[in-house]
């Protein structure tokens, strides 16, 4: 990513960040004309969006072809004598953390105080919050389901999956959703995305007790999330100490 391409994607958040926070839908009809201060935020998150998709393409145009394997030998066929099999102890755990190029693109945002990160190759896409539908037998984490150009998106009360009792003071306004997947982390505000390199994040080697936690943005002291391993948390139900609440 050159550049020119970093730096057109700075002038949407701008742009983006600049706006006045959307007021909460009212419980009415909708009005003939649309505010134009939230059209104005809506073209913006698209134009983020179609900007985001543009520049995946690019890095994957990117990446050299791999070679063709090559054509396996096949070898002369022997019957081995047989061997008695000893255990070797349980197999080892399949958490790898996550591949990046070495400088690669990274959005920030912000929950309650804190800062996540998360690369633009793991980013599924950006929406302003709006309603709501709950769901019975959740976790209360589990803010509920927002439907989106007909496709439902689970929203996490990332306030209270980060921080078990904790509730959000402020009201969410956008959702970052994760990978191809239908969860999104509901945050409060964008601040942005930044060119990181591999040196600029201490990685984690070992999932420990929060496999969802990819590594540590060293300058920013902000989490880089691992999304996969955090996909596969919020499917089972668990917050982000792994327990099912």
């Amino acid at each position: 990513m050159n550049k020119r391409q970093f730096d057109a994607l700075d002038d949407y958040f701008d742009a983006l960040l600049e706006e006045q926070s959307p007021s909460p839908a009212p419980e009415r009809a909708a009005p003939a004309y649309a505010d134009p201060a939230e059209e104005e935020q809506r073209l913006a998150l698209e134009m983020l969006l179609a900007r985001v998709a543009e520049l995946k393409e690019e890095e994957a145009a990117a990446e050299p072809a791999s070679a063709p394997a090559p054509e396996p030998v096949p070898e002369p066929v022997c019957e081995p004598d047989p061997v008695l099999q000893t255990p070797s102890g349980p197999p080892p755990g399949n958490w790898r953390n996550m591949e990046t190029e070495n400088s690669f693109q990274a959005l920030f945002f912000e929950v309650a105080g804190m800062t996540f990160a998360v690369p633009l190759t793991h980013l599924g896409g950006i929406y302003q919050v709006s309603r709501l539908t709950s769901l019975f037998g959740k976790p209360d984490w589990f803010a509920g389901v927002m439907t989106e150009r007909q496709r439902q998106l689970y929203v996490v009360d990332t306030a209270r999956w980060a921080m078990p009792g904790h509730r959000a003071e402020e009201e969410y306004q956008y959702l970052v959703t994760l990978g191809e997947s239908n969860w999104g982390l509901a945050c409060h505000q964008l601040k942005g995305t930044a060119l990181l390199h591999r040196d600029q994040v201490k990685w984690r080697s070992q999932p420990g007790t929060r496999p969802w936690l990819a590594g540590m943005v060293k300058e920013k002291m902000c989490a880089l999330l691992h999304v996969d391993a955090l996909i596969e948390l919020l499917e089972q139900g668990k917050n982000i100490d792994g327990q099912q609440v």
